[in-house]
C-alpha cells in the first residue's frame, strides 16, 4: 500500500488532524539538578530493601570495550591505569596481567581522560564524561581525584564541563592542573574551553574562554621540557538528533608560555573557518618545537584528488553519469552495484537495464537511493583526516602530506583525531582512525600498522613509553593491545567485562543462553553460567555495531544484524539468510534507526517484526515482508543523521496483532488488529523525546507501559508513564525515581505489579506497578543499562549495560515478596539444587586445587531486621549435618555456602541411620560414605539426595529444601560390536563366542608387535 493511501485512510479516522500543542518536556539538566539525582540515587541504595540482593557478571570480556586514556605511574613500569568510555577506570600493577576496576561507586563509570601527578605518583586524576561526539557517548559529573593510588576519590569540580577531554599535571608542581572541557553534545553552554586549578582542585579559573556556546577543547598537551608552554585545541561542533555539524569557526589551535594563564590562537597557515573539525595534538619529546596536530578538515577535495571508486559503477560515479553511459555498462557490474546499494532484491541487472530503458527507472531514482545511513558512514568526498606540523613552536604550519589520507576516519572523523610522537624519534608519528597508521618521514608517507588479526578497529589512545619507545599501549573500540616491539606484534589483555551492550536477549536452553550487541562488537552469544573470571564462555555471532538479537527457540533460528538495519537470519545449520525490508524502488528510501529492532511474535516465532520508519511484519522467518503501518512518524528534519524513525515495538503476549510503537520524534501509534487501523495515542505526553520502550503487558490485555528518554536534549529527566486503557490515557509513574534518562522498561513475567526500569545509572524495582520505587543494584556498578530481560523459566533479570557487560540478579525473591514475607522475621527463598561430582569423593590436589571451582549453595533470604541469622543442614530425617552463620541487613540478603559438612554432626547423624539398618548392612561402607570419607581424607560434602537447610532469626524459623543429584554416570568402557542372532539369553554374546578385546573384522585378533 502506497503512502498516499495510508494518509487517506488515517483522515478518514480523524488520526491525521491536527491535535492540541503537547506538554513542553523540560530543559536540558543543570549540574545542580545532576548532583541531586545523584544524592538521591545514593540515599535509595542505603535504604533499598534489595541492597543485599547481588547481582553477578557473565561478561563477555574477549570483545573489549572502549578504550579512551592511559595514565602510566613514573617508577613503576609495571603499574599503569587504563580509562574506558563507559566502562571506568582499571588498574594493573603486573603489567597487563589482571586488571582491578576502582570507580564503580562514582556517579558513573564514564571517563574521558586520565593522568597521574608526576610528582605525587598515588594522585589519580579523572575527569569524567567521554569527549568522543558519537551516538553513545555520555557526560559526567566533573573532576575527581584519589590520593592513594586509585582506593578512593573525592569530586574537585567542574560538574558544568559534562565532557574532559585532556588532563595536565604541572609536573613541577601537582596543584597546578589544568583541564581540557569539551561540554555539552546536545546543548550549549555550559563550563567549556581550559580551565587550571593552583590549589589542588579547590578552586578553577577558565583560562581559554572558546568563541561561542557549542565549543569546547578537545585536547591539551604540554611541553615535557619547557613545562610553561602548552597547546589546546578547541572544536566547534554540535548534535541534533536529526543533524551532527562537527566543525565551525571556533575550531582552532592555541598557545600558552606562561604555564596556562593566557592564550593565543594560532594560525601561521593552519586551516580556519567553518570547515574545521576535531583536533588532536602532540609535542615531539625530542625536538619539543615539532609539534603534530590531526584535523578533521571539512574542506570539499579538489577534483583532481577525489576517489571516484575502483568499480567503473559506483555511487560517486553515477551522480554524474549519463543515461547512456549506465546502459553501457557490462550487466556484471550492475549486478555488483545492485547488491552494494542494497536496492530491492527483485532487482537484477537484466531488469535494472530495462527500467533505465523503458523510463520506468531514472537515475535521480537510483541515486536517491544511495543515501541510506550507512553509507553515509563512509562517503566522504573532502579532506577528512589531515596532519599538520610545525617546526617553530606552532609560528607556521604546513599540511604534512600532499595527498588525502584515505579510509581512516571516513565520515566520522568526529570519534577519533588522536596523535602520537615517537619520543625518540621526531620524524615517526601515529595516528588514529579506523586503523592505526605510521610515518617515518614527519607525515610525508603512511603505512597501515595493525593487521594483526588480534587488533581491534577504531583507535582513541596510543601510550608510547618515553623510556621504552618499542612499548606500545593501543586503545581501541576492542579494548587494550601491547606490544613490546613497536608494532610488529601484539597480545590482547582484554580480561575485563567493559562491553557496550545497546540490546540484550535469552533463549530457553538449559541453561539458557544470553544474547545481545555491543557497540562495535557485533552480536555474541554466551552461557548465562558464565564466571567470567574464570575464562570466556561467549562466542561471536555477527559483525559490526551489534544491535537486537531474537531467537526461535523451536528451529534455532537466530535474528541479529548491525547499524541501521542490516540483519540477517542464522539457521540451525549456520547458514545467513537476508531479512532486510526495502521499500519499492519508486518509493522514498526507507528511514532505519542507529538501533534497528528486530522481534519474534509472542503467539508464533516464525512471524518477525522489523521497523524503519514503517513497520513491516513477514510471516515467513523474513524472506519476505509486508507493510502493516503508514509512515509513523511526524517531525519533517532531516540532516545527516538519520531521524523519524521506528525505535521500540512491542506485541501483547495475549493477542496476536495488538501492538504499540514508538518512535524517536517523540510519537506513539496502537493497533489492535494487526496493522488494518491505527491510532496516535501520545497528544497528552510531553512532546519531542525519543521513545526508548513501549512495553505491551503480558497480564492485562489494555496496560502497557512507556519510557521516552531525553538524552539527546541533555535532558535528564524520567519520562515514564503507564496506561490501562490501552493509550487513551496516561499516568505518570515516575515519582521516586532520581532524574536519570530511562532506556528501558520491563513488566515482570511472573508477578504483575512488578516492574524493572535500567536508567543511564542503575536499575530500579516497583512493587506496586510504579507507584513507588527502590533501587536494585546490590553490586552493580554505576553504569549505563541499555537493556532489561526477565527470563521466564528460570526467573533471572538481565541487564546489558553499556559499559560494563551483562550481569544478571534472581528476582524470583522479589516477585514472592509479599506482605506476608515481609511481615516476617525471616524468610528463605527457593534453593536450586546441584549435582554432584566424583571429585567431591577425592582428596585435594596439593598443586593444583582451584578453590574458585570447589561446590557451594547459593540463596537469598529475607530478614525483617539487621543481625545474624543461623543456618542448620539437615539430612531426611531432620538430622543435623551442618550449622553456620552469615551477618544480615534488613531486606533482602544473598548468601553462598561452601558445602563443608560439621564432621562430628555428621558423623553422629550417619551413626544414627546405620543403627536403622538391618544388621547385614550396617558393614558395608556404601552405607557409611561421611565416615569413608574422613578416612580417606576427603574434604566432607553431602551425598546425593533430599536436603533441608533451616534458617532462624530474632525467634523465628524457616526451611527450604533442594535436592542434591547424584553424579553423571560414567560412559560405558567398552560396547559389543553386535547383537548375536538367535541369542536367548537376552541378547548377550557366549563367552565362547565373544570376540577377542583387539579382535579384527573376522574376529581374530590383530598381530602384536614382535610375535
Amino acid at each position: 500500500m502506497r503512502n498516499a493511501t495510508w494518509i487517506g485512510a488515517l483522515l478518514a479516522l480523524g488520526l491525521a488532524s491536527t491535535v492540541a500543542a503537547r506538554p513542553t518536556p523540560g530543559a536540558p539538566s543543570t549540574p545542580e539538578q545532576r548532583d541531586a539525582a545523584w544524592q538521591q540515587h545514593q540515599r535509595m541504595e542505603a535504604a533499598s530493601p534489595f541492597r543485599g540482593l547481588g547481582w553477578r557478571s557473565i561478561g563477555p570480556t574477549e570483545q573489549g570495550g572502549r578504550v579512551m586514556d592511559f595514565a602510566s605511574v613514573p617508577g613503576q613500569p609495571y603499574t599503569y591505569y587504563v580509562a574506558y568510555a563507559t566502562g571506568g577506570v582499571w588498574k594493573t600493577t603486573n603489567d597487563g596481567g589482571s586488571f582491578e576496576p576502582l570507580t564503580d561507586h562514582l556517579p558513573n563509570t564514564v571517563v574521558g581522560a586520565i593522568a597521574v601527578d608526576p610528582s605525587a605518583p598515588e594522585t589519580l586524576w579523572v575527569g569524567s564524561g567521554e569527549p568522543s561526539a558519537a551516538r553513545s557517548n555520555y557526560g559526567g559529573h566533573g573532576m575527581f581525584v584519589s590520593r592513594d593510588g586509585g582506593k578512593t576519590f573525592a569530586p574537585k569540580g567542574l560538574a558544568g564541563t559534562d565532557r574532559i577531554a585532556s588532563i595536565v599535571v604541572d609536573p613541577r608542581d601537582g596543584r597546578r592542573v589544568l583541564v581540557a572541557a569539551a561540554g555539552k553534545l546536545y546543548s550549549p553552554g555550559g563550563q567549556r574551553g581550559v580551565f587550571l586549578t593552583e590549589d589542588g582542585g579547590e578552586t578553577w579559573t577558565h583560562v581559554l574562554v572558546p568563541s561561542n556556546d557549542w565549543t569546547g577543547a578537545s585536547d591539551l598537551v604540554i611541553d615535557p621540557s619547557r613545562p610553561d608552554v602548552l597547546y589546546a585545541a578547541l572544536w566547534d561542533r554540535q548534535r541534533a538528533p536529526w543533524q551532527f555539524t562537527e566543525a565551525g569557526d571556533g575550531s582552532g589551535i592555541h598557545k600558552s608560555t606562561d604555564g596556562g594563564r593566557t592564550w593565543r590562537r594560532l594560525d601561521g597557515g593552519l586551516p580556519q573557518g567553518e570547515t574545521v573539525g576535531r583536533i588532536g595534538l602532540a609535542v615531539a619529546r625530542s625536538q619539543p618545537d615539532t609539534v603534530y596536530a590531526t584535523i578533521d578538515h571539512w574542506a570539499p577535495l579538489p577534483e583532481a584528488l577525489q576517489d571516484l571508486g575502483d568499480r567503473p559503477l559506483s555511487p560517486q560515479r553515477l551522480k554524474t553519469m549519463s543515461r547512456e553511459d549506465f546502459l553501457a555498462q557490462d550487466p556484471a557490474e550492475i549486478e555488483g552495484f545492485i547488491r552494494g546499494a542494497d536496492l530491492p532484491v527483485e532487482l537484477d541487472a537484466k531488469t535494472l537495464l530495462d527500467g533505465v530503458r523503458d523510463g520506468s527507472i531514472t537515475l535521480p531514482m537510483l541515486i536517491s537511493r544511495l543515501e541510506d545511513g550507512n553509507a553515509a558512514l563512509f562517503d566522504n568526498p573532502t579532506w577528512g583526516h589531515t596532519v599538520w606540523r610545525t617546526d617553530d613552536g606552532g609560528s607556521t604550519w604546513r599540511r604534512a602530506h600532499d595527498t588525502p589520507i584515505r579510509e581512516v576516519t571516513y565520515s566520522y572523523g568526529y570519534y577519533f583525531a588522536e596523535i602520537a610522537v615517537d619520543p625518540s624519534d621526531a620524524e615517526r608519528v601515529y595516528t588514529m582512525g579506523v586503523p592505526l597508521i605510521v610515518s617515518a618521514d614527519g607525515g610525508k608517507t603512511w603505512e597501515g600498522y595493525t593487521n594483526h588479526p588480534s587488533v581491534h578497529v577504531d583507535h582513541h589512545s596510543l601510550w608510547i613509553d618515553p623510556n621504552h619507545p618499542q612499548r606500545l599501549l593501543l586503545g581501541n573500540d576492542g579494548g587494550l593491545d601491547v606490544s613490546h616491539d613497536r608494532g610488529v606484534t601484539w597480545r590482547k589483555l582484554d580480561a575485563q567485562p567493559v562491553g557496550q551492550f545497546y540490546t540484550i536477549y535469552a533463549d530457553m536452553a538449559e541453561p539458557y543462553n544470553v544474547y545481545g550487541g555491543l557497540q562495535d562488537n557485533g552480536t555474541w552469544k554466551g552461557s548465562s553460567r558464565t564466571r567470567w573470571e574464570l575464562g570466556e564462555d561467549w562466542s561471536f555471532l555477527n559483525g559490526g555495531d551489534g544491535m537486537w538479537v531474537a531467537v526461535d527457540d523451536e528451529s534455532g533460528d537466530t535474528y541479529t544484524g548491525y547499524q541501521f538495519g542490516y540483519y540477517t537470519r542464522i539457521d540451525r545449520e549456520g547458514r545467513r539468510h537476508d531479512v532486510r525490508p526495502r521499500a519499492p524502488l519508486a518509493d522514498p528510501v526507507l528511514r532505519y534507526n542507529w538501533s534497528t529492532l528486530v522481534i519474534l511474535s509472542p503467539h508464533d516465532a516464525r512471524t518477525v517484526y522489523m521497523a524503519a520508519n514503517r513497520l513491516y511484519r513477514s510471516f515467513d522467518r523474513g524472506r519476505s515482508w509486508t507493510a502493516i503501518s503508514p509512515d509513523l512518524t511526524r517531525s519533517t528534519q532531516r540532516g545527516n543523521v538519520p531521524f523519524a524513525t521506528i525505535t521500540s515495538v512491542s506485541e501483547s503476549p495475549l493477542h496476536f496483532g495488538r501492538i504499540g510503537v514508538g518512535t524517536d520524534d517523540g510519537h506513539v501509534h496502537v493497533t489492535r488488529d494487526g496493522g488494518a487501523r491505527w491510532q496516535q495515542v501520545d497528544a497528552r505526553l510531553p512532546a519531542d523525546r525519543w521513545v526508548s520502550r513501549v512495553e505491551l503487558s503480558r497480564h492485562a490485555e489494555d496496560r502497557l507501559y512507556l519510557a521516552l528518554n531525553g538524552y539527546r536534549q541533555d535532558d535528564d529527566r524520567v519520562y515514564l508513564y503507564r496506561s490501562d486503557d490501552f493509550g487513551k490515557s496516561w499516568t505518570s509513574i515516575a515519582a521516586g525515581l532520581p532524574s536519570e534518562p530511562v532506556n528501558v522498561i520491563r513488566e515482570d513475567t511472573v508477578n504483575p505489579d512488578v516492574l524493572y526500569v535500567g536508567t543511564d545509572r542503575g536499575v530500579y524495582v516497583s512493587l506496586d506497578r510504579g507507584q513507588a520505587w527502590q533501587a536494585l543494584d546490590g553490586g552493580l556498578p554505576n553504569v549505563p543499562v541499555h537493556d532489561l530481560f526477565v527470563h521466564p523459566r528460570d526467573r533471572e533479570l538481565i541487564a546489558g549495560t553499556h559499559g560494563r557487560s551483562a550481569w544478571v540478579v534472581d528476582v524470583l525473591p522479589v516477585q514472592q515478596l509479599d506482605a506476608t514475607v515481609r511481615a516476617s522475621a525471616v524468610h528463605l527463598f527457593h534453593l536450586d539444587g546441584l549435582q554432584a561430582s566424583r571429585d567431591w569423593r577425592r582428596r585435594a590436589d596439593p598443586w593444583f586445587d582451584r578453590p574458585e571451582h570447589l561446590p557451594e549453595l547459593r540463596g537469598t533470604f529475607w530478614a525483617k531486621q539487621g543481625g545474624t541469622v543461623r543456618f542448620r543442614l539437615l539430612d531426611a530425617k531432620d538430622r543435623p549435618l551442618a550449622q553456620f552463620e552469615r551477618p544480615a541487613i534488613d531486606g533482602l540478603n544473598s548468601f553462598a555456602w561452601d558445602l563443608q559438612l560439621d564432621q562430628a554432626l555428621t558423623l553422629d547423624a550417619e551413626k544414627q541411620a546405620v543403627e536403622a539398618l538391618a544388621a547385614d548392612q550396617r558393614g558395608l561402607r556404601q552405607n557409611v560414605p561421611f565416615a569413608e570419607s574422613v578416612r580417606l581424607g576427603h574434604r566432607l560434602y553431602p551425598v546425593p539426595g533430599r536436603y533441608t537447610l533451616e534458617v532462624a532469626h530474632a525467634g523465628e524459623t524457616h526451611r527450604s529444601s533442594f535436592e542434591i543429584e547424584a553424579p553423571k554416570a560414567p560412559t560405558p568402557r567398552w560396547t559389543p560390536p553386535f547383537k548375536l542372532r538367535g541369542d536367548d539369553e537376552g541378547g548377550r554374546l557366549q563367552n565362547d563366542e565373544r570376540p577377542h578385546p583387539r579382535a579384527g573384522a573376522r574376529g581374530r585378533p590383530f598381530a602384536m608387535p614382535g610375535k
